[in-house]
């Protein structure tokens, strides 16, 4: 018998074990989108994540034919679109990015940014985030579409004792007058921003691993 794909060995799995996607995403220190994105097939971990799952779950990692098929036939059919990959971590500072005018890499777009002039990807610093967003993760950033509540973003800021840009990834939740209001979530609590010292907002839409 065929064996089944490793999309649906990880779902059939994670469910016997009665595990939710988020409880999975944070066993195997990933965002729940990566599970979301493992069991739907738009993606596969890589080596070191697929022996955790085995470890975790007792998922065998290696893809089977069908696997192979399926993301054969879902291949690009011709290059794609890099995205400068932007920010470096500062010093002696566990979350803090800054930004300067300098790419520091570059990745595959995802397909809502392939014509998206000025978009970003950027490195997920820090456990702020948590659970939506585990350091090393990557997201993508739309430079235009506007934020409302309940979105992620990525603001860059002035901040005086930096000479570059400072950037944050924040949950928006609002906006008055003088600040941006936006939420951290480890441990959840609210973050303003000035909007005199605001340089940029840019919508997350969607993060991976690479």
């Amino acid at each position: 018998m065929a064996q089944a794909p490793f999309r649906v060995r990880l779902r059939v799995a994670r469910q016997r074990k009665k595990l939710t996607q988020a409880q999975t995403a944070a066993a195997l220190k990933v965002s729940q989108s990566a599970i979301a994105q493992w069991e739907s097939g738009r993606s596969v971990p890589s080596p070191d994540r697929g022996a955790k799952i085995e470890q975790l779950l007792g998922v065998p990692f290696a893809l089977a034919e069908s696997d192979q098929g399926y993301y054969q036939k879902r291949a690009p059919l011709g290059p794609r679109r890099r995205l400068p990959v932007i920010g470096l971590p500062a010093p002696a500072d566990n979350e803090r990015i800054l930004i300067d005018d300098t790419p520091h890499g570059e990745v595959v777009a995802p397909p809502q940014l392939e014509g998206i002039s000025d978009a970003r990807a950027v490195y997920v610093r820090g456990n702020a985030m948590e659970p939506r967003y585990y350091p090393g993760e990557i997201v993508y950033l739309h430079p235009t579409r506007p934020a409302n509540p309940g979105d992620f973003v990525f603001l860059t800021v002035k901040e005086p004792e930096f000479a570059t840009a400072v950037g944050y990834i924040r949950q928006f939740t609002g906006e008055d007058l003088t600040h941006i209001r936006t939420l951290t979530l480890n441990p959840k609590r609210e973050h303003l921003f000035a909007k005199e010292s605001l340089l940029s907002v840019a919508t997350i839409v969607g993060s991976g691993l690479l």
